[in-house]
């Protein structure tokens, strides 16, 4: 019994520890891929941000450059439209000194020029950058010269080994063209001045491109674009998307250290008019973008809260799994301990058994002892004490067997008429203020075991419903088939076979559920001195033996119900 009850636990335990397990590892798993999804999510929300905020740096410093250029453009424009300048007397050379003294500074102006129209310089500030400095062939005098509109160069460089752009503008008499003013612009300087420190959250290179695709500069970096492995193609294809588009942003693969890396670009331009652009960019790969995440803002945002709920699930589950496993071991216990109890009454009746039958042996040598020695017993006396012994030797044969697993001389049995038999001989020796009732199912299948278990269990069960009924009252014999689809062979726990339902109820004292806790434990009783508790302890053991299952319900002073469910055959 021992054993049967370890091995059912033993099954529990091991169903409970790979249920702890799965749960575990799929707690485990759900949280590492929502970690991985969300950190993901990071990555691009965090990529979309930085791509936003290069995106509106170029806008705004594209803005600044554009604006101090058509402020100095304009500038000029009101000295060419001067009498002064028109004439270019005296005074005339005055402002163009006093023009460059005032902007010489704080607009990286480094001389001003008046210019003729074949096209001469005439006269400059300084005039030593202007001798050095051959105007005739530069390609934005010739294209004022020919279009007769002012025009913003592209950066070249001087014999002093900066770079300029020219600022040219028109000066017409009455509609003839005079030639033109100059202003000569420190580009290494103004670009330094508003996009050397251009960074967004300390990584990216910010660089200009004309409209013909001409690097202009890197400013804060020493390599050029062409030194950055961008392809001509490449170069094509984003020239034309930033002329289409004129500000935007997009990606591009370009090859770094010999591996292909993808960067981010946003760019915006500074517009002159008549096609004639900049462009200001800032990128930076996708390396630089995911070294430059705030992993501890990410940790801090994103995996601390769902880190602790899953902890806490965790946590949860274990301390599920731990109080589980203890009330699984105190159920264990308990039962073992209710086994150990049956297998010493077990013990102890057979061994009564066993020196009761010895005796039995002995007696049954009596008669045929008298029958030599003295002829005074008559055949009948003689037969009527070996009856005696025979039943009790009978009795002590069931009496060892009782306690048996497999119960000897099963046989199949009606369980109704089984009833009534045991019914027959109850109503002999019943007082008459009992009353014992029978409610049977008819057609019942026939169960297969003892028939002289169950009949202990009957006189077992009956005998302690008469005692639970001192000033009278009813017993009640019921018999119903539990078939085995029926979803009481679920609830109840049975095996999935059909079922004989036994229910005997009286209507005594009841029990309380303390009692009711403890009423099959072997020596366990409620009657004193004339109780032995051994009654109900039987009762359990053949139930055990037939492979079935004993339920009670009681409340006190309200009678006790048992009901036995027993296995039957098809």
């Amino acid at each position: 019994m021992a054993k049967t009850i370890t091995g059912k636990f033993g099954r529990y335990y091991r169903a409970i520890d790979r249920l702890f397990i799965v749960l575990l590892s799929i707690i485990f798993l759900a949280m590492m891929s929502i970690l991985y999804f969300v950190y993901r999510n990071f990555q691009a929300e965090k990529t979309r941000a930085f791509q936003s905020e290069a995106f509106y740096s170029s806008k705004i410093y594209s803005e600044l450059i554009q604006s101090h250029i058509v402020r100095l453009k304009e500038k000029l424009l009101q000295l060419a439209n001067s009498q002064q300048i028109i004439n270019f007397d005296a005074s005339g050379e005055t402002m163009l000194i006093d023009t460059y003294d005032f902007h010489k500074e704080k607009d990286f102006v480094r001389a001003v020029s008046l210019i003729s129209p074949e096209p001469q310089t005439l006269f400059s500030v300084p005039w030593d950058l202007a001798i050095e400095t051959d105007v005739s062939a530069q390609k934005h005098l010739m294209s004022l010269t020919r279009d007769k509109r002012p025009v913003v160069s592209n950066p070249f460089t001087v014999s002093e080994g900066f770079r300029v752009i020219a600022l040219s503008v028109p000066v017409f008499r009455d509609e003839e063209y005079m030639g033109s003013i100059s202003m000569l612009l420190d580009f290494d300087a103004l670009s330094k001045a508003y996009l050397s420190k251009v960074q967004v959250r300390g990584i990216g290179k910010t660089w200009m491109v004309d409209s013909d695709g001409n690097e202009m500069l890197l400013p804060g970096y020493s390599e050029k674009i062409s030194e950055m492995s961008l392809k001509t193609e490449l170069r094509i294809s984003l020239l034309k998307e930033m002329k289409q588009e004129k500000e935007g942003m997009t990606t591009y693969d370009i090859v770094e250290n010999g591996k292909e890396v993808k960067r981010y670009l946003s760019y915006s331009d500074i517009n002159f008019g008549r096609n004639q652009c900049w462009f200001v960019c800032i990128d930076a790969s996708s390396r630089e973008v995911n070294d430059a995440l705030p992993r501890f803002e990410f940790i801090e945002s994103y995996c601390l809260y769902p880190s602790i709920t899953f902890l806490l699930m965790a946590g949860f589950l274990i301390i599920a799994y731990i109080i589980v496993s203890k009330h699984y071991s105190r159920m264990l216990e308990r039962q073992l301990i209710q086994a150990q109890k049956m297998e010493t009454s077990a013990i102890f009746i057979n061994g009564i058994a066993h020196d009761f039958n010895n005796i039995v042996q002995l007696m049954k040598g009596i008669p045929q002892i008298m029958k030599e020695g003295d002829p005074k017993f008559s055949g009948n006396e003689m037969k009527l004490i070996h009856d005696l012994t025979d039943r009790a030797a009978k009795l002590t044969s069931q009496l060892t067997n009782f306690y048996r697993r497999a119960a000897a001389n099963e046989t199949e049995i009606d369980m109704n008429n089984c009833i009534d038999n045991t019914v027959t001989i109850l109503q002999r020796f019943f007082e008459k203020k009992i009353s014992i009732r029978t409610d049977f199912e008819k057609n019942l299948p026939f169960i297969k075991a003892s028939i002289s278990q169950i009949e202990q269990l009957l006189m077992n069960l009956s005998i302690n419903a008469r005692d639970a009924m001192p000033d009278g009252g009813t017993l009640l014999f019921k018999t119903e088939l539990i078939q085995k689809g029926s979803p009481e062979i679920h609830l109840k726990n049975l095996n999935h076979v059909a079922h004989i339902l036994l229910t005997i109820s009286d209507t005594g004292v009841g029990m309380s559920k303390e009692v009711q806790n403890n009423i099959f434990e072997p020596f366990f009783t409620t009657k004193g001195a004339k109780g032995t508790g051994i009654g109900l302890s039987t009762v359990i053991i053949i139930v055990d033996n037939l492979r079935g299952r004993i339920l009670v319900e009681s409340e006190e002073g309200k009678g006790s119900k048992f009901f036995i469910y027993i296995p039957c055959g098809e």
